[in-house]
């Protein structure tokens, strides 16, 4: 059986001749604040607070003050207009990968198998909402999120003690504003997700939140674990950027030809991403290898059997 095609390049870390296994943070950028901010108030309020602003300019300004609006707002519409019409490049295309893939797992030296699903994820849910008017400006809040960007922050600082393979942050959307915010981890294992539980950067904020949650009953925290089995997940992404399970990084060592430690090696990240256009990753069951978790559930309805009545 052909093994998966990876789609995407590594991205591979550049030789350290005095520390060859240090640390390396995980590939990335940090989220933009500008999703959480806009959450804060309804649309009409910004709405609003940018008439009362305009308002204001005019009556002490005058007029002039039209002219910075009215050129932002051309020079976006112009912009807009030339990416549909073709005559520039659409940069919000930049970093789609344009098939059918699938996210499959690599092995330690980067290679991929033909196996789908091959091994377990855990995957993590950590959310916070402030039931308060003032939203992210409440009084707690912003304590509780430096806790929480300095637990990913070390989380990402070196994935390969920490197990992390990937974050993603989402904004709910059945409010006009003040939403749940919640991002998603993907790890290695279980025992990775206990050692981030017990760990001094964690229990800080679980010790901040046991000091103010009698009197911050505006802000509500919550988590969900799941343990996912190997051959019991799939996912498939269609000219899609590296979102979800597709934007992990899974660490590689490549051997070189010299034999001293930490030479000749390529060490890296790999995303996940494999072709998914034929084979096996083309349906959901080849996917979740249907087949084969089908045959365990026959043995296991047998075996049943023999002790039964």
């Amino acid at each position: 059986m052909a093994t998966f095609k990876p789609l995407v390049p590594p991205h591979i870390i550049p030789h350290n001749d005095t520390n060859p296994n240090a640390a390396t943070p995980i590939p990335g950028t940090r989220p933009s604040l500008s999703p959480a901010f806009r959450d804060n108030l309804t649309l009409s309020s910004w709405l609003l607070v940018g008439g009362l602003l305009q308002g204001l300019s005019l009556l002490t300004l005058g007029p002039i003050t039209l002219l910075p609006t009215a050129l932002i707002l051309l020079y976006r519409a112009i912009d807009t207009l030339l990416i549909t019409f073709k005559f520039t490049r659409n940069r919000y295309l930049d970093d789609v990968v344009y098939t059918k893939w699938s996210p499959q797992i690599p092995y330690p030296d980067g290679t991929f198998g033909h196996e789908p699903s091959r091994d377990q994820i855990v995957v993590f849910h950590l959310g916070a909402r402030s039931n308060h008017p003032l939203g992210l400006f409440a009084p707690g809040m912003k304590a509780l999120g430096e806790h929480f960007e300095a637990m990913i922050d070390e989380m990402c600082a070196d994935p390969q003690k920490s197990g992390l393979l990937g974050t993603s942050r989402w904004i709910k959307q059945d409010d006009a504003a003040g939403n749940d915010t919640m991002t998603v981890f993907y790890l290695r294992d279980f025992e990775s997700l206990h050692r981030f539980a017990y760990g001094e950067v964690h229990m800080d904020g679980v010790r901040y939140w046991n000091r103010i949650v009698r009197d911050s009953p505006h802000i509500a925290i919550y988590h969900e674990t799941y343990v996912v089995p190997r051959g019991h997940w799939e996912a498939i992404y269609i000219n899609s950027k590296p979102t979800g399970l597709g934007d992990m990084w899974f660490p590689f060592k490549e051997k070189g030809e010299e034999k001293e430690e930490g030479k000749g090696e390529t060490r890296g990240f790999i995303r996940p991403i494999v072709d998914a256009r034929t084979g096996i990753l083309r349906s959901k069951n080849g996917r979740m290898s249907t087949a084969k978790m089908e045959e365990v559930r026959e043995y296991d309805r047998n075996y049943g059997d023999a002790y039964s009545g």
